[in-house]
């Protein structure tokens, strides 16, 4: 199964370990790192189209099944009290001595529109010293910052020193440190930016971004993988059986349909009909054919009244 050098084979025992756990998720997870070694939990749930929460549960189910198969999760770098406070000397010197950090100071100066206080340039220097992260990455993760805040609050905001240092350490943590990796993350973001956009006004939301109560709803069926095909019929029956979006009673359909591994409209109406289950019970009225109950009555009572 393996064709590099870095990637592991699965033996017959340990196959045979996967097959009698009958965890569907497990045995593709398995598959996946051993293609992949060291991929993590937000990778390996991009591939694979599951949430984070069930990869994870994998990864503990297989390390459980099969001791030290399951790829280790890295520490998060953030540090428990913020990015390292540096010395103004050390600030300045950098500056100083570095063009190419230099270069950087002068592009934050001109996203901000004013000269970057102390707290700026110490994030900065943070990013820059601390966490290894290329100039031509941080000059990246500068124009993405301030294009995430454009994008919410509107123009006139600026993103804050704590916000590019939060930002540089998720980049950290994730290891994107080339421009390649930094370019894809973006690209990323952007897609899913748009999807929760679609998935928004699909809901019937204008004028007013999500809550984030209503953001982990979306996000999270994203993350399983749906169309927006399967959630126009996910709202569609929501609302035929309680009369309005109800976040939780969306959700109870959506996640019965993954687990059934349905998430396309076409798959949904294959598998259920056009209705489904959920309209039983729940107080939908057919309409009856009068005549039809008439001969139905007369055949069980023999025609006594």
């Amino acid at each position: 199964m393996a064709d590099g050098k870095s990637e592991k084979y699965i033996d017959a025992a340990a196959a045979d370990r996967l097959i009698a756990a009958h965890d569907g998720d497990v045995a593709l997870y398995a598959i996946y790192t051993a293609r992949h070694p060291g991929a993590d939990d937000e990778t390996a749930a991009a591939a694979l189209c599951r949430t984070l929460g069930e990869i994870a549960a994998a990864r503990e189910k297989l390390e459980r099944l099969l001791p030290g198969a399951a790829p280790r999760q890295k520490k998060p770098l953030f540090p428990e009290d913020g990015p390292i406070q540096y010395p103004t000397k050390e600030i300045v010197g950098t500056f100083e001595k570095d063009a190419a950090f230099s270069s950087l100071v002068d592009e934050l100066a001109r996203i901000l529109g004013a000269t970057p206080s102390r707290s700026y340039l110490n994030a900065l220097v943070d990013a820059y010293e601390h966490l290894g992260m290329p100039p031509e990455v941080l000059m990246l993760l500068l124009h993405h910052c301030d294009d995430e805040i454009r994008r919410r609050w509107g123009s006139q905001r600026k993103p804050t020193a704590k916000y590019i240092s939060d930002e540089a350490y998720r980049w950290a943590n994730r290891e994107i440190m080339t421009m390649e990796l930094a370019e894809e993350y973006i690209a990323r973001c952007e897609k899913r930016r748009e999807e929760k956009s679609r998935a928004a006004e699909l809901l019937g939301i204008r004028g007013r971004g999500l809550s984030p109560t209503e953001t982990k709803y979306v996000e999270s069926w994203l993350d399983m993988g749906f169309d927006d095909g399967a959630l126009a019929a996910a709202l569609d029956r929501t609302l035929t059986n309680t009369g309005s979006l109800r976040w939780a009673y969306m959700n109870g359909i959506l996640n019965r349909w993954h687990a059934k591994g349905l998430h396309t409209a076409e798959e949904v109406e294959r598998a259920e009909g056009r209705h489904g289950k959920e309209n039983w019970g729940a107080g939908r009225i057919e309409q009856i054919d009068e005549n039809e109950l008439a001969e139905t009555i007369e055949r069980i009572t023999g025609g006594r009244k």
